[in-house]
């Protein structure tokens, strides 16, 4: 067995202890007909081998575009995400973005900035024929701008956000990006949320 699948299985495994509690509406994988893109930052980059090895047994496509330290005004009007949308046609699109946003300063005014562009990026990707799910980001203990977070979950329907700052996931030194172990078992957890 591959290391990332080792991982991968011991994250579902870890996700049962998380107590994964599946919404009964709200978008949920089909096995051999989701297509499944996955967008966003750093978190995105670390989520992705361990998303992809989920998919391949229950034949859902899969795909990433994630860039380290983006926002979701960068992604909002991005033609290579319009592109990727339009050649991959997603079923579902994974957003893991707003850990850089609640990192800016300006507060209040700065989360009411970027709420036009959390609505274009929505909107690209429904215009594109994708259901979507908002992968809200772990716990961030030193966010400076808690309103971001605020603006993306009133934005949101919560049948379309997950909560990872419920999970206890295992962080590296540096306090933010989980561990192997933490993204294993945060997309387990994740996995599970959605039905896989």
């Amino acid at each position: 067995m591959s290391t990332s699948r080792h991982w991968v299985y011991a994250g579902l495994a870890l996700a049962t202890g998380y107590g994964v509690v599946r919404l009964i509406e709200g978008p949920q994988l089909k096995y051999g007909v989701s297509r499944v893109l996955l967008v966003g930052d750093s978190l995105a980059v670390g989520l992705s081998p361990y998303l992809s090895v989920l998919a391949g047994p229950r034949r859902v496509a899969f795909d990433s575009t994630a860039a380290v330290g983006t926002r979701i005004d960068q992604w909002a009007n991005n033609a290579a995400l319009r592109q990727r949308l339009a050649t991959f046609a997603p079923t579902l699109t994974l957003i893991s973005l707003g850990t850089n946003d609640a990192y800016m300063m300006g507060g209040a005014a700065t989360a009411e900035q970027q709420r036009p562009q959390l609505r274009a990026l929505l909107s690209m990707i429904k215009a594109a024929g994708s259901d979507y799910v908002w992968i809200g980001p772990p716990l961030l203990l030193e966010a400076k701008n808690l309103p971001m977070l605020a603006m993306i979950r009133d934005e949101v329907p919560m049948s379309h956000y997950y909560h990872s700052e419920r999970l206890d996931l295992p962080r590296g030194p540096e306090g933010l990006h989980p561990t192997i172990k933490g993204y294993a078992g945060w997309a387990g957890a994740l996995w599970t949320h959605l039905g896989g």
